[in-house]
């Protein structure tokens, strides 16, 4: 039984790392998102820092209760109005999505 116990472990190893991989990806391209729209929205210094965690915190807040998958989007969304489309925004979502990916396989 132990090949079969040393590749039980190996896969839920695997597991757990994909999980945190995907994660540690969504949370980058959430910062990342939310600093892009406190950009627009003119918000500098401690306000956009603050308005970051913020975003941040409740995505992954209601990531655990809800998985809505568009809850990041939809809060941008209702906080810039009329400046950016739903068209932009889902663009803008799709290459830091692609961005965070490529950093975390970095590691940076």
């Amino acid at each position: 039984m132990g090949l079969f116990d040393d590749r039980e472990r190996a896969y839920e190893n695997l597991h757990a790392h994909e999980q945190e991989k995907t994660f540690l990806v969504s949370s980058l391209r959430s910062r990342m998102m939310a600093a892009w729209a406190a950009d627009i929205m003119g918000k500098t210094g401690q306000d956009a820092e603050d308005y970051v965690r913020q975003v941040v915190h409740a995505e992954i807040a209601d990531r655990n209760h809800t998985q809505h998958p568009n809850t990041l989007l939809d809060r941008l969304s209702e906080d810039l109005g009329a400046a950016i489309s739903a068209a932009t925004l889902n663009q803008k979502m799709a290459l830091m999505t692609k961005e965070a990916q490529d950093r975390i396989e970095r590691g940076n």
